[in-house]
């Protein structure tokens, strides 16, 4: 399996503010100037002096090309980058076959994608998976090019918030194949019914060589997360799920601490995990804000804390694990703190925390 890594943004999608693209640019600058003053040290650097011409240094007279080739002979280390969009991932299975979980903004560049790897072939089809309605996981489906291609062919699972969210009833050329996993809630039945086949939740769902499992999490909307597996490996898909901190009297308290057994029992072993995190505890419990954000109580959110999944991450003997979701009231140099705090805590040992960065890739 291959994974890729589209949209880890939560809650809505954010674009870097002018502060943070001038820090960025500052660090990048002091990356290669540093590259640069080494080089120099060694070619032609002598008693504090440089001993060679501008010209000799760049290979020629001083121009954009010659300036780009001299840039490019450095391998510039890149600050980390953790994306705007919001959730969507792409599983490519060996023999051919593409699955998406879920459909936030990050969904129009995995289309974009999608669509130039399938170039002219006629049979194309693309198994989408989705968590929740929520728009941070649904916004990004009427604006994907592999809607509007009458060539290809969507099978669309999820619940029936999901499904209605998307609205692929609308005029879209593509084929679409929805399928709604697991049996109405009252809230549901009481709509007017889906035109959709139905599949039992938790009953495995075969793509390829690759079986997918659904299972209920805590949020409070209802949502699903996925457990793959494929030739051994195993890639678990959860979202927006929270483990209980607040009232434990409060009847969302069993209810997650039920839901928390789900995650606990699909991600036993797992290769790659892929959590909401959203959360530090002082910020969940309504110590601390998020950036410039009130402190505020965040129980019942239907999130998650980032020490929890660390915890559990450990528990479960997860080999990596991806915290996502981020609240986008966390600026880049926080998450870029964060995650390096998370990487050291867990560092040297058998199961690697990080926090998940758009277009990264993983392969199992």
């Amino acid at each position: 399996m291959r994974i890729h890594l589209y949209g880890t943004q939560g809650s809505g999608s954010v674009f870097p503010s002018r502060e943070e693209r001038r820090d960025l640019q500052r660090r990048s600058a002091i990356g290669f100037l540093k590259l640069v003053f080494e080089d120099l040290s060694q070619r032609g650097y002598q008693l504090g002096h440089i001993n060679r011409t501008v010209e000799e240094i760049v290979g020629g007279p001083v121009t954009d090309k010659t300036l780009t080739a001299y840039a490019e002979r450095f391998d510039v280390p890149e600050p980390p980058l953790y994306g705007g969009w919001t959730t969507c991932v792409r599983v490519e299975i060996a023999d051919g076959h593409e699955i998406v979980f879920d459909c936030g903004s990050g969904f129009r560049n995995c289309a974009r994608d999608l669509q130039g790897k399938w170039a002219d072939q006629t049979e194309r089809h693309l198994y989408v998976f989705g968590s929740h309605g929520h728009p941070d996981h649904t916004e990004g489906f009427s604006q994907a090019a592999v809607c509007f291609d009458a060539r290809n062919r969507l099978h669309i699972y999820g619940n029936h918030q999901f499904l209605r969210a998307l609205d692929f009833n609308r005029v879209m050329p593509a084929k679409f194949e929805p399928c709604a996993l697991g049996a109405d809630s009252p809230e549901e039945a009481a709509r007017p019914s889906l035109d959709c086949a139905t599949h039992p939740l938790e009953a495995p769902i075969v793509v390829g060589a690759a079986t997918i499992t659904a299972f209920e999490v805590f949020h409070p909307a209802p949502c699903l997360a996925y457990r793959v597996e494929h030739g051994g490996r195993v890639f678990v898909f959860c979202t927006d799920h929270e483990l209980w901190h607040g009232d434990p009297a409060h009847p969302s308290a069993a209810r997650s601490l039920e839901a928390e057994a789900r995650v606990v029992k699909h991600a036993r072993d797992a290769d790659l995990l892929y959590r909401d995190g959203q959360y530090l505890r002082a910020e969940y419990d309504g110590v601390m804000g998020i950036g410039g954000s009130t402190a505020i109580s965040r129980a019942g959110w239907g999130h998650s804390c980032i020490e929890d999944i660390i915890e559990m991450a450990a528990a479960c003997r997860v080999r990596r694990t991806l915290i996502g979701h981020h609240d986008p009231n966390r600026d880049w140099l926080e998450r870029n703190w964060l995650d390096a705090s998370v990487v050291r805590r867990t560092r040297g040992g058998d199961n690697r925390v990080e926090f998940a960065r758009a277009e990264t890739v993983f392969e199992l």
